[in-house]
């Protein structure tokens, strides 16, 4: 058991146009934790500078589908596998590629899963022997955001819409329970004019909404449908996704009846996850009143209490109407979604990490315990989010005659994976002098340092800014605690300097110095960069937009394009 604040990686993936609820899951680690987290938005392999023995315990994110190479790649994978330390995992989407994501669990040895099935349903979908003395807890799909419930909101009476929806057509192979996400839509549509309702309800993608834009949309609404998250299909496979998707593929017309007919008519039902949305939080929240069709909601919601049940029929639509026509009875039932609901401790963010850490204490031990000194926040956060402003690759360091190791201090700035060079200086050679050229255009807004232990680490030096040979200024640097990460800022008046020199006076260790890397940051860039990275930066727009296309085309066309499109790839980013 963990008697101490472990040392976490979060490994995730989202950008800024991330949905929210993504996002909130995300931060809610570092937020709430009484562990240290370090967040990490990555796809594909681990970045080779990240060192995961600086790490007690490392977390996979659900925004990261643990058996698609493209989010985690072979060779990440085998990083996490060899990784000693504990290992959790979130999964959503639980109802496809099963058994490729419990072969892939399996494979990294995770210690303990979050998915969303229920207990009941648990052992069918997570089998016990495929994961093996793996911790499996149950979380939901959303939850409440406490930025929300502070919100001010119109009252019901104030709101310009009777009625508001949002949600996505989804495929077929999910299953008929999917089918409600549209048909509420379709239905409660054709019966409004009768009843003289203004709605705004829409399934398509186009009109989908995020961020302050969705939450204005909610608080305009005296009501949002609603439905129960989820899939009546589980497809362990993949065989039914494939088979549908080749089905529509030469006949884009065939009626969902005919695909269910077909292809998944004994599993529909046969597993049901059906769980709340993380919309119900939002509306809960808001104060904005649901009315949804009837369901369970993981137990959370209960008719006529938290939300109006519509049948699913829409036989009782003039109950429905009574309800939103009578302000004292619907701010009854939102008043208890508000106070039972989104202002439970039980349904936060913070009870959720509560959860994992207490998982990950009780399943920890001291050998899961990282192996080396961990990493500053400082150090992390550069090498996580100040790439933009390295420019070590464009600079030459050299040594001047008579220092050892010379011939490695030249690859210093150059990343391999699986092997970073290490330069040692022995102490009877002190002090020890780098020498860094930096061409023009560059203006020097610091120097990180990278030790290979902290007490190899230099405990105090100089920086010297020269100018066509002639010194701008220098800059003391020193550290009484041993560290593997060390930054010296420059200040302004020295940074036009076209020749840095270090010198290293005293260091912590007895036998010797180990410098394994140095980076220099800019404010600026040569205009050679800047239009390099104007290219990287517009073929990845380009790149993520022809993505989207791709993944929109049926499957049977992708197979027959799949050689072609990779050798266009190639072609075209390649010279990116």
């Amino acid at each position: 058991m963990a008697a101490r604040r472990l040392r976490v990686l979060l490994l995730c993936h989202f950008t800024g146009s991330s949905a929210a609820t993504i996002v909130d899951h995300i931060e809610a680690f570092p937020s709430f934790s009484s562990n240290q987290y370090f967040v990490l938005s990555n796809q594909g392999d681990l970045p080779n500078w990240l060192d995961l023995s600086r790490f007690d315990a490392l977390v996979v994110h659900y925004s990261l589908v643990v058996s698609y190479d493209t989010y985690i790649s072979p060779q990440a994978r085998q990083r996490i596998r060899d990784f000693p330390g504990f290992k959790a995992a979130f999964v959503q989407d639980d109802y496809r590629w099963i058994n490729d994501t419990v072969d892939a669990l399996a494979f990294m040895k995770i210690n303990a899963l979050f998915p969303l099935v229920g207990a009941e349903i648990m052992d069918l979908v997570y089998s016990p022997d495929r994961l093996p003395n793996v911790r499996r807890h149950t979380v939901l799909t959303g939850y409440v955001p406490e930025e929300l419930t502070r919100r001010l909101v119109p009252p019901f009476a104030a709101r310009p819409m009777d009625v508001g929806y949002r949600a996505r057509k989804l495929p077929a192979w999910i299953g008929s329970h999917v089918l409600q996400k549209w048909q509420i839509a379709d239905r409660f549509r054709a019966d409004a004019p009768k009843y003289g309702l203004k709605v705004d309800l829409s399934y398509h993608e186009r009109d989908r909404m995020y961020g302050e834009a969705w939450v204005r949309f909610m608080t305009r609404c005296k009501a949002v449908l609603g439905t129960e998250s989820g899939a009546s299909v589980c497809d362990f496979t993949g065989d039914i996704q494939r088979q549908v998707e080749a089905h529509l593929s030469r006949d884009p017309s065939a009626s969902f009846e005919t695909l269910r007919s077909l292809y998944f008519e004994q599993e529909d039902g046969r597993i049901m996850m059906n769980v709340i949305s993380p919309r119900c939080f939002e509306a809960a929240s808001l104060r904005t009143l649901m009315i949804l069709y009837e369901g369970e909601y993981s137990g959370i919601l209960k008719p006529w209490r938290h939300y109006v049940p519509l049948a699913q029929d829409h036989s009782n639509m003039d109950h429905i109407v009574e309800i939103l026509r009578d302000p004292v009875a619907a701010q009854r039932i939102v008043d208890a979604a508000y106070q039972e609901v989104a202002l439970n401790p039980a349904y936060t963010f913070r009870a959720m990490v509560g959860l994992v850490d207490q998982v990950m204490a009780e399943g920890f031990v001291e050998s899961m315990a990282a192996t080396k000194f961990g990493y500053t926040e400082a150090e992390f956060n550069w090498r996580t989010h100040g790439a933009e402003r390295d420019v070590s690759w464009l600079l030459k360091v050299s040594a001047p005659t008579g220092i050892a190791s010379q011939a490695v201090l030249g690859d210093l700035l150059v990343d391999r994976p699986g092997k970073v060079p290490v330069t040692s200086q022995p102490d009877r050679s002190l002090p020890h002098k780098l020498q860094i050229s930096c061409p023009s255009g560059i203006k020097v807004l610091g120097i990180h340092l990278h030790w290979a232990t902290p007490q190899s680490a230099a405990s105090e030096g100089e920086v010297f800014l020269l100018r066509r040979n002639r010194i701008l200024g220098a800059v003391r640097f020193g550290s009484a605690t041993p560290a593997y990460y060390s930054y010296i800022p420059l200040s302004p008046d020295l940074r036009k300097a076209d020749t840095i020199e270090i010198v290293f006076a005293k260091y912590h260790g007895e036998t010797k110095m180990q410098l394994m890397d140095v980076r220099v940051d800019s404010s600026t860039l040569p205009l050679s960069e800047r239009l390099r990275r104007l290219r990287r930066r517009l073929g990845g727009i380009v790149l993520y937009r022809l993505t989207n296309v791709w993944m929109a085309l049926p499957m049977a066309v992708r197979s027959r394009m799949r050689r072609f499109a990779r050798s266009a790839f190639e072609t075209v980013f390649g010279r990116l």
